[in-house]
């Protein structure tokens, strides 16, 4: 198993953090890690999509949790095992958010995947968060 934990305090207020994490559809919009992605429906467990990520091959994923506001795990299936993820986010003073990233590699993939785009993930992450907060700004200006 490889696990890959990364977290970052960000300005913004969670509804506007939360609006723009549960849009799946528009993930390719604003974050640099995700060439393409696509979504349709509600953002709940059982929920499908697909995302393309910078640099790596596409497929599919599984919303399998949702605690609105706070937190959502995604499933991806990877060639002999999964991948997870896990989005945490806390309001930890005014206008700071507290966003983690939490990701869990299972199978005999995982050796493969830590050479070639674990590292290069980890730091996708940061870009990402700073992504994460321009795009919250400008939903929470656009109300």
């Amino acid at each position: 198993m490889l696990s890959l934990t990364e977290s970052a305090t960000i300005t913004g207020d969670i509804a506007s953090v939360w609006e723009t994490v549960s849009d799946p559809a528009s993930w390719a919009s604003w974050d640099p890690h995700v060439d393409v992605s696509r979504f349709e429906g509600d953002f709940v467990p059982g929920a499908e999509g697909w995302t393309k990520p910078r640099g790596a091959p596409g497929g599919p994923f599984k919303v399998v949790a949702v605690i609105p506001g706070k937190e959502y795990s995604t499933e991806s299936p990877m060639p002999g095992g999964a991948m997870a993820i896990t989005n945490t986010y806390e309001q930890i003073g005014a206008g700071q958010v507290r966003v983690t990233r939490r990701v869990q590699l299972t199978g005999w993939f995982t050796p493969v995947f830590k050479l070639f785009w674990a590292k290069g993930m980890a730091r996708d992450m940061h870009h990402t968060f700073a992504a994460l907060e321009q795009e919250a700004q400008r939903r929470a200006a656009s109300v």
